[in-house]
């Protein structure tokens, strides 16, 4: 990673990678192009056609994992406390918002609040 002190543009040393990361590079592309090059050859033959699919194994993983996810969700006391937190909230929600609404229609009822007001209209006018 030395860089030059001339301001001359200079092709060579305009990477960050060694000589040796770039061969690195340069063969982990030909194996991946080599891989590509053998999954199209056993796809496309024409003469011994696939019969189902490829086995990938990161997709299959991929897959397994989705379809037994639930077997994640083991009961626990941090789950069940994560639980109660949300299901706590979302009740108590309901409670104020039961309650709001009782006063609110309480004082309907009574007339305490105007048509214009029920409406959150303009109070001024």
């Amino acid at each position: 990673m030395a860089k030059s002190n001339n301001s001359v543009f200079d092709p060579w040393n305009t990477f960050y990678e060694t000589p040796e990361e770039q061969a690195a590079i340069k063969q982990r592309a030909k194996m991946r192009d080599a891989m590509k090059a053998e999954y199209r050859k056993r796809y496309t033959n024409p003469f011994n056609p696939p019969m189902g699919h490829l086995h990938d194994p990161a997709l299959q993983h991929h897959f397994s994992a989705q379809v037994t996810y639930a077997e994640y969700l083991r009961p626990s006391p941090k789950l069940g406390l994560i639980a109660l937190g949300v299901l706590g909230v979302g009740c108590l929600a309901m409670v104020i918002k039961g309650r709001l609404k009782k006063r609110r229609f309480q004082e309907y009822d009574c007339g305490e609040l105007t048509y214009r007001e029920r409406w959150g209209g303009n109070t001024w006018l």
